[in-house]
């Protein structure tokens, strides 16, 4: 496992022999329907002749739903299920926006949920921790579950994990997993005994974004489920009035810094800029060296003290979060220091949940205290990491 993400994995996958298989066999009574989102990504991409691959979620969708039927799941027939589909996007996820959001979320006010046992998103791996983040927060309070399914390879390729991913959403949702957001997905591990595929299912309030060099995901309490026939009891994202139907657009108004050797605030323009997001070392720290020196008492454009001046100076005046960041961080003299001066501290959420809360926040319109209380607020289980 990468050392970045390693986590406690909780293998708590459902024995058949208790309450879910009463649930499980009371539903297995009816002809289950599952609504299909397709949005692009590589699980809807196939390579030309010259190996260049793109989107085409129409041929995608149609493979997808044909390996499905052939893959000896025990829900496989028609009988058992029927897909619906829509197409909101057709896009590589590296080329979601957040006016591509925007589209999705138009397309999902629309949809009549009532109609489905739960709800499958293709959508490709590069962004799927951040939509997934996304709805975790918009969809909280829906009645029926939803996953976000994905591939590290095109769908026609025999080494493809997504055929695997979409069973076993399909699975999970027909054997009953409480209603919440979620995501499906099968990695290859190498321990002493070689590679092993295993199948996790994640809350995608949790979820962390693939790491580089790596095709595996990972959240703090993923765990993992059968690739015969998968279970998992899940919990329910709670009794909220979905954000989703909320009146608000969503735009890249939240700066997302990351803190590094060198760094100059100057360099960064602040148009347009309702809130920043700013990471920090792994001990809570960031360069604060306050002064360029004693007698000008002006700050370095090296250090966040120019950062937070600058948020200071502006109309209305731009709120400086940092994750991740203990509120109660004054070891170190630097965090101390700006902590001091008004800097918001997170600590609670992965990074893309924080960064996707924030975002949520000031496209609902929330400012200063508001917008304070609304990151401090757990609409779906987000805090994950508790003090």
């Amino acid at each position: 496992m990468h050392q970045k993400y390693q986590t406690e994995k909780t293998n708590t996958t459902i024995s058949p022999t208790n309450i879910k298989k009463i649930r499980r066999e009371i539903k297995l009574k009816k002809t289950h329907n599952i609504l299909i989102i397709l949005t692009g990504g590589t699980i809807c991409s196939f390579a030309d002749k010259a190996g260049k691959r793109d989107s085409d979620v129409e041929r995608a969708h149609t493979l997808i739903e044909r390996n499905f039927r052939a893959s000896g799941s025990r829900y496989s027939s028609e009988e058992c299920v029927t897909f619906d589909k829509e197409k909101p996007l057709d896009i590589l996820s590296e080329n979601m926006t957040t006016g591509n959001w925007n589209i999705l979320i138009s397309k999902m006010r629309t949809y009549d949920y009532s109609k489905y046992d739960g709800v499958i998103i293709l959508h490709g791996t590069d962004t799927l921790a951040y939509t997934g983040a996304l709805l975790s927060i918009l969809m909280a309070g829906t009645k029926i579950p939803l996953f976000l399914v994905s591939s590290q390879l095109p769908p026609d390729d025999e080494k493809a994990n997504g055929n695997a991913n979409f069973r076993a959403a399909v699975e999970l949702i027909i054997n009953g997993i409480e209603p919440n957001i979620y995501a499906v997905y099968r990695n290859t591990e190498t321990d002493g005994s070689g590679e092993t595929q295993r199948m996790y299912i994640h809350y995608c309030s949790h979820l962390l974004q693939c790491a580089n060099r790596s095709e595996n995901f990972y959240s703090p309490d993923m765990a993992e489920v059968s690739q015969e026939n998968a279970v998992f009891e899940g919990k329910s994202s709670g009794g909220e009035r979905m954000y989703l139907y909320h009146d608000f657009e969503l735009s890249p108004c939240v700066l997302r810094i990351i803190p590094y050797v060198g760094i100059d605030y100057e360099h960064y323009c602040m148009k347009g800029v309702k809130a920043i997001l700013h990471g920090t070392y792994h001990s809570s720290t960031m360069a604060v060296t306050p002064y360029k020196d004693d007698e000008s008492k002006r700050y370095t454009s090296q250090a966040i003290l120019s950062l937070k001046k600058r948020c200071d100076e502006c109309k209305p005046p731009i709120p400086l979060f940092l994750e991740h960041c203990h509120r109660d961080a004054y070891n170190y003299i630097s965090t101390g220091i700006i902590l001091k001066y008004g800097a918001i501290p997170v600590w609670t959420m992965t990074s893309e949940m924080t960064y996707v809360k924030l975002l949520v926040g000031c496209a609902l319109g929330y400012e200063g205290e508001k917008l304070n209380e609304f990151m401090n607020r757990e609409i779906n289980d987000e805090f994950v990491y508790r003090d």
